[in-house]
């Protein structure tokens, strides 16, 4: 065991290998199967190799799904045996594991100790069961995190968030927000101290990274390389920051961030509350989670009674004004749709994760081909732009598309994993079509539509045949969705699946 190092200012991070917080649920999910399991080496490497399996963590050239267990666990220790120890875990494997319970433990969400029990916490387990949604998770796990602690052997010891809302609130009164520039120096703030953060914006005069690199080196003496400093950190800390809701991000020739302006007297509310860790809590994981687990309890209540998004009733006007302030076209966003990682075209769409990017350029190409016959009414929590900040809630439709004779269910994903899109995307889907007074369509749109999926919904038309109400269903590609849409057939479509299908079962049993 080497010697403890004393605390030291250093710039607010996370772990920046999940760039993505969006992904910490489907990783709960993956490891809520392992709650009360001893983290010893034996155990974590079971656990790995399913996270490998899952598909969360991935290996090139390896098939994990046709493996045997044991074929699977010599790669898993074949390609995490240069991993150096970190966090306490052992090096390979085991520092794999703690890669993606990092943050998660920072936040309260988990308590992971080598040679301890896993134990999920409160919130994450209602995050897993679909109680509650990342964005209401996140915001209540931010209003309470702290800077030191037994995970971040620092000398900053306040927390971040609480201290950000509060400049981004008091640059919005004067009509302002701040630069992605900026924003990096907030990082680099050492006691939570607003006033001291806005005295030092009139002396800082960067317009660049560059020149924001080399005010940090001379101000305050950083050694860590450009790359991490000017993009790594402030990403993933960025990301973060607009899952919980707290923020918006603008492109105005450049980066603005600012506070959520529909949502600001709520964000005060919930930061109303101080959450005190004691030194020992501070320098205990144990204590630090205990602490964590009871404020973020009494927390929830709070969180859950000042919702932060945009009403579902506004989408359609949020969604018209974005099409025409980036000048969308359906040409452009069926370009984004054939290429989602890339936001070269719109910069400011890749602060929205993937997975809901989906969800938004399908629903701003419905609002283009639909939105003079329909309501589009994505389920994604939004911000004061309109932009995406989480998912639809496991109890939601991903869009509806409604007016007096039609309702319109359309379910989106970009799981490609078999096993993963039979077992996560059709669960809950049905009971989304409850009893309508409209003529009911599900559509399902993936980048592939497996079999088994395609069966799913074929078996699922036959049930509701047997309960003598007709909906009409069909399972797409995204190329193959958007093109329909585009023609402006796809309920058209749609109705011809149904009933082809249909009419090949009723011969079938005719048959028999």
């Amino acid at each position: 065991m080497g010697i403890k190092r004393n605390p030291e200012f250093k710039q607010m991070s996370f772990e920046t290998a999940i760039r993505n917080p969006e992904r910490y649920k489907e990783i709960l999910k993956s490891v809520k199967i392992f709650e009360g399991v001893v983290l010893n080496q034996e155990n974590l490497l079971i656990i790995v190799t399913h996270l490998y399996k899952c598909g969360i963590v991935k290996a090139k050239n390896h098939d994990f799904n046709s493996l045997s267990d044991k074929e699977a666990k010599n790669i898993v220790i074949e390609v995490n045996k240069t991993r150096n120890s970190d966090g306490g875990f052992p090096k390979g494997y085991p520092s794999r594991f703690w890669t993606y319970m990092r943050t998660l433990s920072e936040l309260g969400f988990v308590y992971a100790v080598f040679n301890e029990k896993f134990e999920l916490s409160p919130i994450a387990n209602a995050l897993i069961n679909n109680e509650i949604d990342e964005q209401t998770a996140f915001a209540n796990q931010a209003t309470i995190y702290n800077r030191r602690s037994p995970y971040r052997n620092v000398s900053n010891d306040y927390n971040y968030f609480k201290f950000i809302t509060k400049i981004l609130i008091e640059r919005w009164a004067e009509g302002k927000g701040i630069t992605y520039e900026q924003f990096i120096l907030s990082l680099f703030n050492k006691d939570g101290s607003s006033e001291n953060y806005l005295n030092e914006l009139n002396s800082f005069k960067a317009k660049d990274l560059e020149s924001t690199y080399k005010y940090l080196k001379e101000n305050y003496q950083i050694t860590t390389k450009y790359g991490t400093v000017c993009t790594d950190y402030p990403d993933v800390v960025l990301r973060i920051l607009r899952i919980t809701g707290f923020i918006t991000i603008k492109f105005v020739g450049k980066v603005i961030i600012q506070i959520n302006e529909e949502n600001i007297e709520k964000i005060k509310k919930l930061f109303e509350y101080d959450h005190k860790f004691n030194e020992e809590e501070k320098s205990n994981k144990r204590l630090y989670y205990e602490k964590y687990k009871i404020y973020a309890s009494s927390q929830l209540l709070r969180t859950r009674q000042i919702e932060i998004g945009v009403s579902n009733r506004d989408y359609s006007i949020k969604l018209k004004k974005l099409i025409s302030t980036y000048s969308l076209t359906k040409e452009i966003v069926t370009d984004l749709l054939d290429d989602i990682g890339n936001d070269k075209k719109i910069p400011i769409f890749k602060y929205i994760p993937e997975p809901i990017k989906l969800e938004f350029y399908i629903s701003l190409i419905l609002q283009i081909s639909f939105g003079d016959k329909f309501n589009i009414i994505p389920n994604y929590k939004a911000d004061s732009f309109g932009l995406p900040i989480s998912q639809a809630p496991g109890n939601k439709a991903d869009i509806e598309v409604v007016n007096d004779d039609i309702y319109w269910n359309i379910e989106v994903t970009l799981i490609k994993n078999k096993f993963q899109q039979l077992n996560n995307e059709t669960s809950n889907i049905i009971r989304h079509l409850e009893e309508k007074n409209q003529e009911t369509y599900l559509t399902f749109v993936a980048p592939i539509i497996h079999q088994d999926t395609q069966t799913f919904f074929e078996n699922q038309l036959i049930n509701f045949l047997i309960k003598k109400r007709k909906v009409y269903i069909a399972p797409y590609t995204i190329k193959e969705f958007v093109y329909l849409v585009s023609c402006k057939n796809i309920l058209e479509n749609t109705k011809e699946y149904t009933n082809d299908y249909l009419n090949r079962a009723r011969d079938a049993l005719l048959k028999q």
